[in-house]
């Protein structure tokens, strides 16, 4: 009856024969048929009899184990697992209970915990391609960056075109300062399943590949990623122009009046425009590899419209003999580390108590915590949504004395911009700022100031605050 797919029929026939013959191979089977028909519960309730009756019975330890990690309880499926490691698919199945325990422990950033689940399921499965990744990323949380490309490496020496692995190892490469290799594997995230989105969306126009030239071609330059990615690869657009390629740029409506008169760039288009007639597409972040790692040095490089910094410095007021400075502590909810570079702002009172600096909050909305705080300081002024698009954000900067900002598009703004920054950095931080330095190679006007253990803020806090009072 399971063959020809009438699973209700066989329980109803495997109930009988349980009745009948209750030893733990008939048990088994009737689970076989429960788990066939849906009923999980019951199915779970049969396979521990069976184990109960008979507690060498492999199979049905196997079978419970699977059951438990299927509905997402691995941590109880390691018992019965372990009871079956003599069994090949019993050490297969371990080894994914580990793994769901490791993945669940990284998305709680419990990078240590993380990182032995990993290793036990490399010791059950040694070709477990899937948690030499996730390993890798444990490590990375850990800045054992090291350690961690040895991990990408093995998962790579098993599958050699897995883009997660692949994607992976090339922020590592790139934190580690290898840009050569790191922009390389970087084309990875071109068939990463959450980012193919970016790469997608004009089907219509021949897509670039590495090693295709773009010399004597109208090249659309793809806008991806996030705002902060954009403002900070946009500035290859004029590289690629002195190189022989008519360029048309894409980006979101809020940075069009930073860039719309960049040099070498014969269009800007929003996202939701059609395609323009060109040659090719090629993704902005593609760009470093195109121009062999190369940063671009010209800084400013996002023009700021004369009446935004007219109409910012009149809502400031005159000046007072304080610095004004911007500051932000919070960027998207929706980023997928957000919980990391986050700050909530009761923790920035020690800067805000600062006597000669009168503070800026250079977002556009508050988190209700963050709004409830800001109610008790009536000195921290808000713009809120009155910043309608980047180029507001930065006519307000142009009149500031300093930023201090978390991981986020405004400190990639300020940073074009040239304007003096402070940039707080989890302990793990983003690919792009490397690591065990306080300068950035993309913005010169940036000072780093890191976390010396994960969540960590108040040190950082403390830092920026006495290098603002001396």
């Amino acid at each position: 009856m399971l063959q020809q797919g009438k699973p209700g029929e066989a329980v109803a026939m495997l109930s009988e024969a349980a009745e009948l013959h209750p030893e733990a191979s008939a048990l088994n089977d009737l689970a076989g048929a429960l788990i066939a028909a849906g009923f999980h519960a019951e199915a779970e309730q049969r396979l521990r009899q069976a184990i109960e009756r008979e507690p060498g019975f492999e199979l049905a330890s196997l079978n419970l184990g699977t059951l438990l990690l299927a509905g997402g309880r691995p941590a109880e499926a390691l018992a019965p697992l372990r009871r079956v490691r003599a069994l090949d698919t019993g050490r297969q199945a371990l080894a994914d209970a580990f793994l769901q325990l490791g993945n669940a422990a990284i998305a709680g950033y419990h990078a240590t915990d993380a990182e032995w689940y990993y290793r036990q399921a490399i010791a059950e499965r040694p070709d477990f391609t899937a948690a030499y990744g996730n390993l890798g990323n444990a490590l990375v949380l850990q800045t054992r960056v090291a350690e961690a490309l040895a991990a990408y490496r093995s998962g790579l020496a098993l599958a050699p075109d897995h883009a997660n692995i692949g994607f992976a190892y090339s922020l590592a490469l790139l934190l580690a300062g290898n840009a050569r290799d790191g922009w390389r594997y970087y084309e990875n995230r071109r068939a990463v399943d959450p980012m193919r989105w970016n790469y997608d969306r004009r089907p219509a126009l021949p897509q670039w590949h590495p090693g295709t030239d773009l010399a004597g071609k109208r090249v659309l330059l793809m806008a991806e990623q996030g705002t902060g990615d954009i403002i900070q690869y946009v500035r290859y657009a004029p590289v690629l122009a002195a190189r022989g390629a008519r360029v048309v740029l894409e980006l979101p409506a809020t940075l069009h009046r930073l860039f719309d008169t960049m040099p070498g760039v014969e269009q800007v288009i929003t996202l939701d425009d059609p395609d323009p007639a060109c040659d090719i597409a090629c993704p902005l972040l593609s760009l470093p590899l195109i121009c062999d790692g190369m940063i671009p040095a010209d800084i400013p490089y996002a023009r700021v419209p004369e009446d935004c910094i007219a109409r910012w410095g009149a809502w400031l007021g005159p000046p007072d003999g304080r610095r004004r400075i911007g500051l932000v502590c919070s960027g998207d909810s929706r980023h997928p580390h957000d919980r990391l570079r986050s700050i909530a702002l009761a923790r920035f009172a020690p800067l805000l108590r600062l006597r000669d600096c009168r503070f800026v909050l250079l977002q556009t909305d508050l988190r209700e915590a963050d709004a409830a705080t800001r109610a008790t300081l009536p000195g921290l002024r808000f713009p809120g949504v009155a910043l309608g698009d980047f180029a507001d954000t930065a006519g307000l900067i142009a009149n500031l004395n300093l930023v201090v900002s978390i991981d986020t598009s405004v400190a990639h703004l300020a940073g074009a911009l040239g304007a003096p920054t402070r940039l707080l950095l989890p302990f793990s931080p983003d690919y792009r700022w490397q690591l065990g330095r306080s300068d950035s190679p993309w913005y010169p006007s940036l000072q780093l100031y890191r976390q010396p253990a994960a969540g960590d803020w108040d040190t950082v806090i403390e830092a920026v605050r006495q290098d603002l009072d001396r």
